[in-house]
């Protein structure tokens, strides 16, 4: 067993956990599942009636997804360390109220506006105050994760957790896009914001106090000093972890913005089809998510701490990238979309392994260390929607539009082999807690 783990969680807490730990995961699964719904629910309606509808390029458009997720990354540390100073429990339910509110308004924005120039406007601007709120979703549940499940089963508790945003992801395209065929999109988006609030009182019912195992958990009587978090930030394995996961962001990202447009509009398949094998490629990830947790917690113990942390992501990171490319080599859709699916499922591998790294290495200060990952990997993820059709457009105007946003496409696979070698450089044996941090214990 991990020494970090020990310092911080009871041994009575780590026994009384087996028993309860599973009604926790499941309701993170729900809460993270509709989370991304509501996140990648805009690109569905995006490719699908604005920018049909409004006559809005897609690079415009872009912009919209880019905001959401710039802001979102920016306030990830903040959001960290609100998780280790009040809770993840509580900042779970201060996101999920939150997020009722900005998808209604999401939805207002379309009701309220019938011009692009409003849409394109309003829309910013709620998407970008939405990803705010947003910032605490997955280091809170990484947070829980690791308070609350019992050592050799973290990883996969994180592969599930991130398997039900790919969940939530692939109802998108036929939920939502269901929804906006029978009621529009404005109201579609009502609609998610009714279901998003009942959620979260699931949620606060579901883990109220008493229902949770005593552990570390809970708030701290005082803020986490500023030198322990500059301490923290200057870690070699907190820095190396984080830029592999932007490499990852920018690669995930991909696919959960722009898959749907490059099966429908750039290889002509129909809206019907492409939400088929966006769905397929999003589920794949999902699966991978579950598979990948569980190998990153059967690795063999004889091999060291720092060969089995990396060994998963390395392995699911160079693999995803190297198939990916292979995809877009065949001019058989048959074949792409198969490769597509794997490349989805060796990225997905990966997540458990980081989630449950970077907790490790934060200790105490657990939520702003998934915080700064999480910076990281949405900072890749930011310039993925963006980037991705600025590239197809570039290389267009050169070799024309199909192998044009092949080659734009390709851009990310590479990305992501790059990513798997920065595993080198963390080791969470000699670097969880190089030096003490001198924080208050939890209520």
């Amino acid at each position: 067993m991990d020494t970090a783990k020990t310092q911080i969680i009871p041994a009575a807490a780590r026994t009384s956990s087996a028993v309860s730990y599973w009604p926790i995961v499941l309701l993170l699964m729900l809460v993270v599942g509709l989370g991304h719904f509501n996140r990648v629910g805009m690109s569905v309606a995006g490719t699908e009636r604005i920018i049909p509808g409004y006559n809005l390029p897609p690079a415009q458009m872009g912009l919209v997804y880019s905001a959401f997720l710039l802001c979102y990354t920016l306030a990830m540390v903040p959001g960290g360390w609100l998780i280790d100073r009040w809770g993840a429990r509580n900042a779970l339910l201060l996101y999920g109220f939150c997020s009722a509110i900005f998808v209604a308004l999401t939805g207002c924005v379309g009701l309220v506006h019938q011009d692009a120039q409003g849409v394109w406007l309003g829309l910013l601007v709620v998407r970008s105050l939405m990803g705010i709120t947003n910032a605490p979703l997955h280091p809170s549940a990484a947070r829980m994760v690791f308070e609350h499940v019992p050592a050799g089963s973290k990883s996969l508790a994180n592969g599930l957790v991130t398997f039900a945003a790919c969940v939530g992801i692939a109802a998108t395209y036929y939920a939502l896009g269901t929804l906006i065929d029978r009621l529009n999109w404005p109201a579609a988006f009502l609609v998610c914001s009714v279901l998003t609030f009942v959620v979260t009182c699931a949620w606060w019912l579901g883990t109220r106090p008493s229902a949770l195992v005593a552990s570390a958990a809970g708030p701290f009587r005082s803020a986490p000093r500023i030198a322990d978090m500059l301490r923290l930030l200057a870690r070699p394995s907190l820095i190396c972890i984080t830029l592999s996961y932007a490499a990852l962001g920018f690669f995930q990202y991909l696919f959960f913005y722009w898959i749907e447009y490059y099966f429908e509009t750039i290889q002509k398949q129909g809206v019907e089809v492409a939400r088929q094998y966006a769905t397929l490629t999003t589920l794949g990830m999902g699966l991978g998510m579950v598979c990948g947790g569980w190998l990153a917690d059967q690795v063999p113990t004889f091999l060291s701490p720092r060969t089995r942390r990396r060994l998963v992501p390395v392995a699911g990171m160079i693999g995803s990238g190297v198939i990916f490319e292979l995809g877009l080599l065949s001019a058989d859709m048959t074949v792409t979309l198969s490769a597509f699916i794997i490349a989805a499922a060796f990225l997905g591998a990966c997540e458990g392994a980081f989630w449950t790294t970077v907790v490790e290495l934060g200790g105490p200060l657990g939520g702003t260390a998934a915080g700064v990952m999480n910076t990281g990997g949405n900072a890749g993820g930011t310039l993925s929607p963006s980037v991705t059709p600025l590239l197809g457009a570039f290389f267009a105007s050169q070799f024309g539009e199909e192998l044009g946003w092949r080659m734009g496409l390709s851009v990310a696979g590479v990305v992501a082999i790059f990513g798997a070698l920065l595993w080198w450089g963390v080791d969470v044996a000699s670097d969880s807690n190089p030096a003490p941090l001198h924080l208050p214990r939890g209520e």
